[in-house]
């Protein structure tokens, strides 16, 4: 056989090769895109803060927007988009960054806080405030001893039992009693009595 012969079927088996590389990338670029395809077609679409809402602040139509995500069973309490104009006139609960995803428990149906309220926190100690007491109760504030006050009438914005037994509580209080409550909370000589039961309870 001569070299010549020999260069061309060397030549031809590397073109073979090529080819057959080529063939493969091709088929590999098929699977890519049909698998992206897939993806694109599992993709919801949900809602998502546009511009930065304030805690507090009433959600308007133009703070939200709507985004594609990949759908995934586990991922739970995003907002679908039908939900959006529901969120409109809401107020955040959180402070809503631009750009994330609206979540179930960013925003609430109504102000914590009506005209003429302001809020203050207390830590009280166990025995200083009722058993059971929940976000949404009424109660009677009271210094514990040797105040002015006699007592004022209280919203529960939320509590947080600790291991020790105090609670951690946020009050809705009138604006007129707010920093005299405030320094009772302050100086630990606050104390909450619950509100009496209506009859037949």
């Amino acid at each position: 056989m001569s070299a010549t012969t020999s260069g061309l079927k060397l030549r031809s088996r590397v073109s073979t090769q090529w080819l057959a590389l080529g063939a493969a990338l091709v088929v590999l670029a098929g699977v890519l895109v049909a698998w992206a395809v897939g993806n694109a077609a599992d993709r919801v679409q949900v809602v998502q803060v546009a511009r930065a809402v304030a805690a507090g602040e009433i959600i308007a139509v133009d703070d939200l927007s709507v985004t594609g995500v990949a759908f995934d069973a586990q991922v739970q309490g995003l907002v679908p988009e039908r939900s959006l104009e529901a969120l409109v006139g809401r107020m955040a609960a959180v402070d809503l960054q631009a750009g994330s995803l609206m979540q179930v428990g960013m925003w609430r149906d109504s102000p914590l806080l009506s005209p003429g309220e302001r809020s203050v926190g207390a830590v009280l100690a166990a025995g200083r405030y009722p058993a059971g007491l929940a976000r949404g109760d009424t109660a009677l504030a009271a210094p514990i001893e040797g105040e002015a006050i006699v007592g004022v009438v209280v919203r529960i914005i939320d509590t947080q039992l600790g291991n020790d037994g105090a609670m951690s509580v946020t009050l809705a209080v009138p604006d007129a009693e707010s920093v005299t409550l405030a320094q009772l909370a302050a100086t630990d000589r606050l104390v909450l009595v619950g509100e009496p039961m209506g009859e037949g309870s």
